[in-house]
């Protein structure tokens, strides 16, 4: 890099994974933003091998980034190793930053001096305006990032970290296919890092809108979580399941902003996702299941 080429005040790390369509879509949302160019770096990693399309045009301030590594979490550390910026943003390739969600996000990080992350609210964006059973679902529950900061935790979908966080707590765990975000900022959190959530930083996301799609999603959170908490019995494997099924079913019924069509479809679909979970433990339960290659 020229010396001449002044430092980036903030380092914008977005993993790829065959999805160009949709980052096109992320890019453009971008030019919405008020940073000025020397101001931010965009990093997007590519983490299937693929080369660029010939119609994605990149930014000025924009590299792409290859990792070999399977996984979003190992994409990440890369685009962390490579950062340049002292607040690191997290953003996935098929969210839309609504306009001044950067800005929002940088003001609440350096109002606060004593907070280290700051993490946005994501608004889930529908095919029709009738909701499919799996958009049902998670309109309920996706997404709730309100909540996981009150529980110390954030998905990285729409997440402002100093720097610094990073130094002392290390990068994410790489060997983690899923729930690798809550892994790590609760890791941070769990160290004295303070974590605010910000209304007013919003990206848009797609909500999931067939059942397989949430039922692949609900096998690789079962595997992450599996490994990481190394849970082999089957009563450690029930409760981790089954531990907040009471407290979702409470909160389903108090959502004001969904009609009891959508209330019932969410109800079956987390019954029917709890079973998938179920049935993944007991799957990974089985001595060398991994190794024989069995569904993770």
């Amino acid at each position: 890099m020229s010396d001449d080429v002044p430092t980036p005040a903030v380092s914008l790390i977005v993993p790829t994974y065959r999805d160009w369509y949709p980052l096109c879509s992320c890019l453009a949302a971008l030019t919405g933003q008020t940073l000025s160019l020397h101001e931010l770096e965009v990093l997007i990693i590519e983490n299937a091998g693929e080369s660029q399309p010939h119609d994605l045009m990149l930014p000025s301030n924009t590299r792409l980034l290859h990792e070999p590594a399977p996984g979003s979490y190992a994409a990440r550390n890369r685009g962390i190793a490579e950062a340049r910026g002292e607040v690191l943003v997290f953003l996935d390739a098929d969210c839309v930053p609504a306009p001044g969600w950067l800005q929002a996000g940088i003001d609440c990080l350096q109002s606060h001096p004593d907070v280290d992350l700051v993490a946005g609210n994501i608004e889930l964006t529908y095919a029709t305006p009738r909701l499919s059973p799996a958009e049902c679902f998670e309109k309920a529950f996706a997404f709730r990032q309100r909540q996981n900061v009150a529980n110390g935790v954030a998905v990285t979908a729409n997440l402002f970290v100093r720097r610094r966080v990073f130094e002392e707590v290390g990068p994410f765990n790489a060997e983690l296919m899923s729930g690798g975000d809550f892994e790590w900022t609760r890791r941070a959190t769990t160290r004295g890092h303070r974590m605010l959530y910000c209304a007013e930083a919003v990206v848009r996301h797609p909500a999931r809108a067939s059942l397989s799609a949430l039922a692949g999603k609900a096998r690789r959170v079962t595997s992450g979580s599996q490994a990481l908490y190394r849970d082999r019995g089957m009563l450690g494997n029930l409760r981790r399941v089954l531990g907040n099924l009471v407290g979702d079913v409470a909160t389903l019924f108090t959502r004001q902003d969904m009609t009891w069509r959508e209330r019932a479809w969410a109800l079956l679909v987390l019954a029917y996702l709890k079973g998938v979970k179920v049935a993944q433990r007991c799957r990974l339960m089985v001595p060398g299941a991994e190794r024989r290659g069995l569904p993770r």
